[in-house]
């Protein structure tokens, strides 16, 4: 078996919470991602899913850095991320982009497309002259379904503007992209094309994706595995089709069970969970679940449950670990 492409081993992030009589002492910590552990293959799809808060996005932006974890280990084709100089990591970030919920936040509304996406190209050096620079960002519109006639619009005159996105992070042949909510905030037809996209992508040139989301009809479409976070840690990880047909924590059951049916004559019974998501600055002692667990007992509420492999690459943090078959 060949050697996972990312590798993240007790990755962490606490905030510090600021206050006091003068407002610079340490009163607490928000602890937003709580040692994550997970791998991605060359050309694989792994989807990160949980409620708002979970630290999905925090854990995605720790991958390329954006933001400094507190602790742990991402091991990136053989290289230590953590342990890179501001201009080693310049250079390794060719291979590691990231595509962000809305594009009108990342991409500037004054550049035209072509400036926008050719940024990437002007950083790295990767064009010898205007004429390639020029040429190449051709072929990367019409690699996401655009012509040369879009190089001078601007993102706003675009639906969702999510292609040239996808565009610039494609463009200095990246080997695996972050994909931050990618499709919330779209319609469903363009959701639809997004997606289809991104897929043809990974086919032709071999992409990896972290693909984070809460949407699970377009996480059982685009990912080969599924971890599922709650309150900054790993619930249950495993593949796509294992996960959504047995699933092995009560949490992955409660949110399948949210997921709507396309099938009309088909109706699935919700699993209501109760009580509000804890605080991250005030997380429950042992399983983080337990406060809201339909089957949580007195060890849930004092032990820290392991992932523990179910079989099959299957890995779910519960003191119980039984399949959990989804109610319809």
């Amino acid at each position: 078996m060949s050697a996972p492409l990312l590798s993240v081993r007790g990755l962490t992030k606490h905030f510090p919470i600021i206050g006091g009589p003068l407002g610079v002492r340490t009163i607490g910590q928000v602890k937003a991602v709580d040692g994550v552990s997970f791998e991605v293959g060359a050309g694989e799809t792994l989807a990160l899913v949980g409620e708002s808060g979970c630290g999905k996005s925090t854990t995605g932006r720790m991958l390329l850095r954006l933001t400094e974890p507190s602790s742990g280990e991402i091991d990136f084709d053989g290289v230590d991320l953590l342990g890179l100089g501001r201009a080693d990591l310049r250079r390794r970030r060719r291979e590691l982009q990231i595509v962000f919920q809305d594009p009108y936040a990342s991409l500037s509304p004054r550049n035209r497309v072509e400036k926008i996406i050719a940024e990437p190209l002007d950083v790295h050096g990767l064009c010898a002259n205007l004429a390639e620079r020029r040429d190449r960002v051709t072929e990367l519109l019409r690699l996401v379904g655009l012509d040369a006639i879009h190089l001078r619009r601007h993102p706003f005159e675009f639906s969702g503007g999510q292609r040239i996105a996808i565009a610039r992070a494609s463009a200095p042949q990246p080997r695996l992209i972050v994909a931050d909510e990618p499709v919330s905030a779209l319609d469903v037809s363009v959701q639809a094309q997004v997606v289809n996209l991104m897929q043809d992508l990974q086919e032709r040139l071999g992409l990896a994706y972290v693909f984070i989301s809460h949407d699970l009809a377009v996480v059982r479409h685009i990912a080969h595995r599924v971890a599922v976070m709650y309150l900054g840690r790993l619930v249950e990880i495993g593949t796509t089709e294992a996960l959504f047909s047995a699933p092995h924590h009560p949490y992955t059951q409660a949110l399948l069970s949210a997921a709507p049916v396309p099938d009309p004559d088909r109706r699935r019974t919700r699993i209501v969970l109760s009580g509000d998501v804890p605080s991250p600055a005030n997380v429950p002692s042992g399983c983080h679940f337990h406060p809201r667990c339909p089957v949580a007992r007195a060890v849930c509420k004092e032990t820290v449950p392991a992932l523990r492999d179910m079989g099959g690459g299957h890995q779910a943090a519960c003191h119980f670990g039984a399949p959990f078959p989804i109610p319809v």
